[in-house]
């Protein structure tokens, strides 16, 4: 699955998640979270403003696309 506007991936946006869940001690073999959980930890991040750069709003639409969720790419 990837992003209809951007060159941005499932694959891509999982990473994300997991460097933020992670983060700032992310080793190589720390999980990727499943996809309701990358969800939830994107939000978190995007409403924290910890993290709330255009990156984070793209994962956000494709992992809640891939989730089954109704989603309005912006």
């Amino acid at each position: 699955m990837k992003h209809p506007y951007y060159d941005y991936t499932l694959a891509d946006a999982l990473s994300l998640a997991r460097t933020v869940k992670y983060a700032p001690f992310l080793n190589p073999t720390d999980p990727e979270p499943d996809i309701p959980e990358a969800i939830e930890i994107m939000r978190k991040a995007i409403k924290n403003s910890s993290f709330n750069w255009i990156t984070g709003r793209v994962a956000l639409e494709v992992l809640r696309s891939a989730n089954g969720e109704e989603v309005v790419w912006s």
